[in-house]
């Protein structure tokens, strides 16, 4: 029998469509049009989206997290799966999570402290005589790449019209892309040592310095300078560039077709930053918990550069303006696995 019009799709019903990220979306959605209408996130999925995928993230009660696992064991792994499709989903909004889609990921999962091994730059192999010894490599901790937990927050309000509204699903995916997105980039981008919250920033090397003079020869210059730079220490061979979108423009209007380094551009990067990234020493690591809570008692500074405790303005009441204010909370990380790795300079003339 076909199905009314008016219901939407389903994954069960378009199953190879669907995108995993689509389910984080729809969790944080459902928590959010609970508090309008009463009932547990579980129950407005089953009544919003009816998807078994969702309902497993949603397992536990709207004030706990929402964590995956469950008996369906294809949901809970597709759900697991939903963190790094969101990070491929917002590519083209952030340049971090390009990079990151790009090179080696982890489970971070129980997960108190990873240690990758250090990225072999010279050759262990070697070819051996008949009976002769074989050169073993062992692992070097000395330049690895140390992975811990470090929590990335996203808060954003809602207006109650927002929550009712048929589109929430769709808001919520993109607020939640666009704010991750940003999040990833000013931090992986920056020359911030990092600390017990956040990663370390991949600007650790000193910058180098940009070609005078402006033009084109300014800039193959120092496109030559990093990646002469880059190969110093041992790579290039597998690297990406990385720039302010005032060079991201010029490099990819000037150089030829025959140029195969991808080039990305972040908006979060100053005019006249450009960098070089090896990518294939990059790892991350991000776990597949994800907490969503929900507020409307709540009063929240409204401040994304250096919020503080209450009080502190500008403050907003929640309740005041009728608004439901969601957090989401997730596990995340990154580093190098060989010192030198990424190059780069400010100030480009070009």
């Amino acid at each position: 029998m076909n199905r009314p019009l008016a219901r939407p799709l389903v994954p069960e019903d378009n199953f190879r469509r669907v995108n995993p990220s689509v389910y984080l979306a729809r969790a944080a959605a459902a928590h959010l049009r609970s508090f309008v209408t009463g009932g547990t996130p579980r129950s407005v999925a089953k009544t919003m989206f009816n998807d078994t995928v969702t309902e497993v993230i949603l397992q536990r009660a709207a004030t706990g997290p929402a964590a995956i696992s469950g008996t369906q064991q294809w949901a809970a792994s597709l759900a697991g799966v939903a963190i790094y499709d969101m990070i491929q989903s917002i590519t083209s909004l952030s340049a971090a999570a390009e990079v990151i889609d790009r090179a080696l990921k982890l489970n971070m999962d129980g997960v108190a402290e990873y240690r990758v091994p250090g990225r072999a730059l010279t050759a262990s192999a070697a070819w051996v005589t008949e009976g002769g010894v074989a050169p073993v490599r062992s692992l070097s901790f000395s330049n690895a790449a140390v992975l811990r937990p470090r929590k990335l927050e996203v808060l954003c309000p809602f207006t109650r019209e927002m929550a009712e509204s048929s589109n929430i699903e769709a808001i919520v995916r993109a607020t939640l892309g666009e704010q991750t997105g940003l999040a990833l980039d000013l931090q992986m981008f920056s020359a911030d040592p990092g600390d017990g919250a956040k990663p370390p920033g991949l600007f650790q090397s000193p910058a180098l310095t940009p070609v005078t003079g402006g033009g084109d020869n300014a800039m193959h210059g120092d496109l030559a300078n990093l990646f002469a730079a880059l190969a110093a220490k041992g790579g290039g061979k597998t690297a990406a560039v990385v720039a302010a979108m005032p060079q991201t423009v010029r490099l990819k209007s000037s150089l030829g077709p025959l140029w195969d380094y991808p080039i990305i551009g972040s908006t979060a990067l100053a005019p006249g930053t450009v960098a070089v990234v090896e990518v294939a020493s990059l790892v991350s690591g991000f776990g597949t918990v994800v907490e969503f809570s929900t507020g409307k008692y709540a009063a929240v500074h409204m401040e994304d550069t250096a919020p503080a405790d209450f009080p502190a303005a500008p403050m907003k009441s929640m309740f005041q303006i009728d608004s439901i204010v969601l957090k989401a909370k997730l596990s995340a990380d990154w580093g190098l696995r060989a010192v030198g790795h990424c190059q780069y300079l400010t100030g480009a003339t070009w």
